[in-house]
């Protein structure tokens, strides 16, 4: 791994001017001879092709072979867990635990994981392997690195130089052209209980199109349509997004739809740390963290092998009702599934002259995927504070890595918000959806609002 070649530190207006004069000299774009490591030691995405020294993390062997793949199918149901831990046995394994899962072992006794063998399951069409590798040798961070140049597929940056470049993989990752479909949020309250919030959403992304070019991006990164449907009290809520790649360069186009008076309106930016589900997550945790980038200095810290939420297909399985899932303190770690991956590890500061109520963030990537598996937060006052896990896994019949059910902790309240379920609803979110950009206007949101989807 390379060394860091670009971090933001601006502790004052000197520092941040001196960032901003040497912005024109970064080049994130690697030499061919370096690019061609992507064919040789590394996967075609960037991670390392070989296993780990003790065998516990496989060889790269290609992923998940594309086949049909029935809702509810799991690839690794005959797996056997190898170990479970538990308070008691904790210290073995803290060096693999991050500080968030050490966090909810401490504050719920009956706390536990329960690890299975590793597997590399992260598997991509061929043409978005063909981009990335091609993006090697061509994409470089422009504006501070709050965007990038000279892509419109792909990873931007597989051989990454720096912790920006690192966050840009995640945030530009390959989901599909789009997708619609109803998913759930579950906000639960200390004593156990919840109240469930249903949503519809229609969402067309324009980068990670196989048709799309860097002409016809326009800047683009994402379309999207999102309703609420339940509970009453919230029900007919409806916004339409228009989400750039530089969110500093090109303003994010927000609007909501207003019910008692039957109109759209635009609003301004409501992203970073305004608070989402009863103040239990903030709007850039959605996805784990969406940007902007311009709030934190971004550190490249390094890889390490931990213990992270792989394959955790029984969370998805249609069979299991929300109550199944949903417990007191945290979700049914029965259900849970933990392997040892290898990660990128990425600390993230709040900038001298900037705002966030989470001061510190630790974020941890899954090196297969590049998606933020866990990420923890610290408050201002620098005491620990929530933790977050993503429970992805891969839909072989596409192919595709879902970051879908996630789950945002806040310790301090022992409270927690669950969201992306969809066991029961009756269909799954139907992937490979698109429509056109001029699909997303504020006309069309006012009859997505009103109109009832089935």
């Amino acid at each position: 791994m390379r060394d860091a070649r670009f971090e933001f530190r601006s502790a004052t207006a000197l520092v941040a001017l001196c960032a901003y004069l040497v912005a024109p000299l970064l080049q994130a774009k690697v030499p061919a001879a370096e690019a061609q490591r992507l064919d040789k030691e590394l996967t075609p995405i960037g991670a390392e092709r070989a296993g780990s020294a003790d065998g516990v993390i496989p060889a790269w062997s290609g992923g998940l072979p594309q086949r049909d793949m029935p809702r509810g199918d799991n690839p690794f149901a005959a797996d056997k867990p190898l170990y479970t831990i538990t308070a008691q046995n904790l210290q073995q394994y803290a060096p693999l635990l991050s500080e968030g899962y050490k966090a909810l072992f401490k504050t719920f006794p009956d706390y536990k994981m329960i690890v299975y063998p590793t597997r590399r399951s992260a598997s991509y069409p061929q043409w978005f392997y063909d981009a990335t590798r091609a993006n090697a040798t061509k994409v470089e961070l422009t504006n501070q690195g709050y965007g990038f140049c000279c892509a419109a597929q792909g990873y931007p940056f597989p051989i990454p130089g720096n912790g920006t470049e690192v966050m840009w993989n995640h945030i530009m990752r390959y989901n599909t052209k789009g997708y619609k479909g109803f998913v759930n949020v579950a906000a639960t309250a200390a004593d156990g209980s919840y109240v469930v919030e249903r949503n519809y959403l229609e969402l067309t992304y324009v980068y990670n199109n196989v048709k799309s070019t860097v002409d016809s991006l326009k800047g683009m990164n994402l379309y999207a349509l999102v309703k609420t449907i339940s509970p009453p009290n919230k029900a007919g809520e409806a916004n339409l997004l228009h989400v750039p790649i530089d969110r500093i360069k090109d303003q994010t186009g927000v609007w909501v739809y207003n019910n008692s008076i039957g109109r759209s309106r635009r609003i301004g930016e409501v992203g970073y740390d305004n608070p989402l589900f009863d103040g239990l997550m903030t709007h850039d945790q959605l996805d784990m963290f969406n940007g902007p980038l311009d709030r934190y200095t971004i550190k490249l810290v390094g890889k390490k092998e931990m213990l992270i939420p792989y394959n955790s297909y029984r969370l998805y399985d249609p069979k299991l009702k929300y109550k199944d899932i949903l417990q007191k303190g945290h979700i049914n770690q029965d259900l849970a599934r933990y392997e040892r991956h290898r990660v990128w590890v990425i600390e993230a500061e709040v900038r001298a002259g900037y705002a966030h109520r989470y001061k510190k963030r630790t974020f941890y990537l899954d090196e297969d995927s590049w998606i933020v598996h866990l990420q923890d937060m610290y408050d201002e006052r620098d005491q620990f504070w929530r933790t977050a896990e993503s429970h992805s896994i891969t839909f072989a019949n596409v192919p595709v890595v879902i970051n879908g059910v996630q789950v945002h902790y806040d310790l301090q309240s022992r409270r927690y918000v669950a969201i992306n379920l969809t066991n029961e609803e009756r269909k799954l979110i139907e992937y490979d959806w698109e429509m056109d950009p001029s699909y997303f206007s504020p006309a069309t949101l006012k009859r997505f609002a009103t109109t009832s989807q089935k």
